[in-house]
């Protein structure tokens, strides 16, 4: 059954309220991550409050654990160039998988999708869950990804596992005229927006709730430029499915109908490093150290006080000397090397009765054993080795650094696996899209990363149906994510392996050579040298002999059939290049229908 208009006003109003507490945390967070630490209570540095005297000052020492750990983490776990295999479990189906396999990993570059994946596990760790949004942009043509804000997700986290929640809210903020433009007849005199509903909106300034503590002051001031109206956009995947824009308050929706895409029922999907034991929400890595990150910035900051604090101050007994002025503004002036003060001492008084200092302040407590177990809990949990951030000199033996090595390539394991769950799932919906919108007679020109051919995708090589039922997956293909470790994958490393092995592939013949001199030529960043080299023309037939196919005026030889590997053999024809890629459009506030 359908969610109504109160039912849904009402989930929007309890997760807004109920996310307040978690925003400001987020907020925090970010902040630590961009080296912007603020106290518990007010918005002024850590520790400053604690010392008696104003932020303004600048007395504040900070160490940012969290942009290490992440930094190191996202190095580590996320590919550079994410690229799926694809596998077919019929034997008729294989053609069709490595076309399928070129368009997955053609989308995946026109789209970046390292740098969203990078920003994905930076959200993730941060605020303890991120979201991916595919989608189709239908002024393109094509697959889009995105990497959208968790602040502006609310999903049904009663659920057991993502594949089974019930509702997912998308809050999308619209300024003036791309609302009202949704409001204009269409060429057959219909409009996107129930002109009724819509002429209820509230046009005013940015939705603080939305605002993000931590965001540069430019961004802040190029929003106060425009009036902005909140839309939600839900999905309700409850039987058939549902999918609506609402206002703000406003129980009747602005535009009601189907889910926007037949194969892909819901176009998130969500990256969660850390298990809460609750519910779907996951768990942030920072929340682990939030109390040990600011006592050890505490620490520091005092300590960086009291250096301030204890620089000797100079002192003159007046009573003792006959200039005393003259004394006191002569050593204000004796800042340079040579300088000299004339001293008239009383009654021939020792000079170290006339100038003095004052004492240096002594600190009980040990702010050395202090910081140092600060820091050995927080490297503890967060697991990250001095090494790993180019420190040296912290081990006593190789050995020390193999086991360190090996635990955290261990540790790491699960988030590698979480991310290539993530991307075989943004594969399967690029397919889905795909095989739902591709028109009938289109054939699209996609590059391969490891060769020069540019092969013809249609419908009929993708092996799409013309129709199936949405809720029918079939099983006869795998989507698999390639591998990916830092250390494996390094370029010098796979040049040894390759030179170690080169003479066995280049004699095997189930190897295409020219896919392996293409990888050679990348790992020597050679690829420049790359030409397309036209085959020898073919010798006249001799005297009787009927004319072969591809002779001048001759029809060309038909294309092979069978089970030819097309993608090794390059039996298709070439086609053109592939157009630039387009500039990004479309995202989060369009309805997809």
């Amino acid at each position: 059954m359908a969610l109504s208009g109160k039912q849904i006003q009402g989930i929007i109003r309890t997760h807004r309220g109920k996310s307040r507490q978690e925003r400001n945390d987020w907020d925090r967070w970010r902040s630590w991550y961009i080296s912007e630490y603020w106290g518990s209570t007010s918005e002024q540095p850590t520790g400053a409050d604690t010392l008696g005297g104003s932020s303004s000052e600048g007395i504040n020492f900070e160490t940012n654990y969290p942009y290490a750990y992440i930094d190191t983490m996202i190095a580590n776990i996320c590919p550079q160039n994410p690229q799926m295999t694809v596998l077919a479990r019929q034997e008729k189906l294989r053609e069709s998988a490595q076309f399928r396999e070129a368009l997955i990993n053609d989308a995946f570059r026109r789209n970046k999708l390292h740098s969203k994946l990078w920003k994905t596990a930076i959200n993730a760790s941060l605020c303890g869950r991120a979201f991916t949004k595919t989608v189709w942009n239908f002024r393109k043509g094509s697959a889009e990804i995105f990497a959208i804000d968790p602040r502006f997700v609310f999903f049904d986290m009663a659920a057991t596992k993502w594949e089974d929640i019930r509702y997912l809210v998308e809050v999308t903020v619209l300024t003036e005229a791309e609302f009202k433009s949704r409001t204009k007849a269409k060429a057959g005199g219909s409009t996107l927006y129930n002109k009724k509903v819509a002429d209820k909106a509230i046009y005013e300034g940015y939705p603080t709730w939305l605002k993000d503590r931590a965001s540069n002051h430019l961004n802040e001031a190029s929003t106060s430029v425009y009036r902005w109206v909140t839309v939600y956009e839900v999905y309700d995947f409850e039987g058939e499915g549902k999918y609506y824009h609402y206002l703000d308050n406003v129980e009747e929706p602005l535009f009601a109908g189907e889910l926007p895409f037949r194969y892909s029922r819901n176009p998130f999907s969500l990256l969660a490093f850390n298990e809460n034991m609750t519910d779907l929400a996951g768990l942030s890595d920072v929340k682990l150290i939030q109390s040990l990150q600011e006592r050890l910035n505490e620490i520091d900051t005092l300590e960086l006080w009291h250096a301030h604090t204890s620089t000797p101050v100079m002192l003159v007994n007046t009573a003792l000397a006959d200039n005393p002025e003259d004394i006191m503004s002569a050593l204000a002036d004796a800042n340079q090397p040579g300088s000299m003060v004339a001293i008239e001492g009383k009654a021939n008084a020792p000079l170290g009765d006339i100038i003095g200092s004052t004492p240096l302040p002594a600190l009980t407590p040990s702010f050395a054993d202090m910081r140092n177990r600060c820091n050995q809990v927080i490297e503890f949990i967060l697991g990250i080795p001095q090494y790993s951030r180019g420190v040296v000199g912290v081990a006593d033996v190789a050995t020390e650094v193999a086991l360190a090595d090996t635990a955290t390539r261990t540790r790491n394991g699960r988030r590698i696996k979480q991310v290539e769950d993530i991307l075989r799932e943004m594969a399967d919906k690029v397919v889905g899209l795909y095989e739902e919108f591709l028109p009938e007679d289109s054939q699209l020109p996609i590059r391969l990363t490891d060769s020069q051919k540019v092969l013809r995708v249609t419908r009929e090589s993708l092996q799409f149906a013309s129709e199936r039922p949405p809720g029918d997956s079939p099983l006869q293909y795998d989507y698999e994510a390639i591998p990916y470790s830092p250390t494996e994958n390094h370029r010098l490393v796979q040049l040894q392996k390759l030179q170690q092995y080169m003479p066995l592939l280049l004699e095997a013949e189930i190897v295409d050579k020219e896919k392996l001199i293409t990888k050679l030529l990348d790992l020597l960043q050679m690829r420049e040298v790359l030409v397309t080299q036209q085959g020898p023309a073919a010798p006249p037939p001799p005297t009787g002999m009927p004319p072969q196919p591809g002779a001048p005026g001759m029809p060309g030889p038909l294309p092979p059939t069978g089970d030819l590997d097309t993608l090794n053999s390059g039996a298709l024809p070439e086609g053109t290049e592939p157009p630039a890629t387009p500039t990004p459009m479309g995202g989060p506030g369009n309805p997809m229908i």
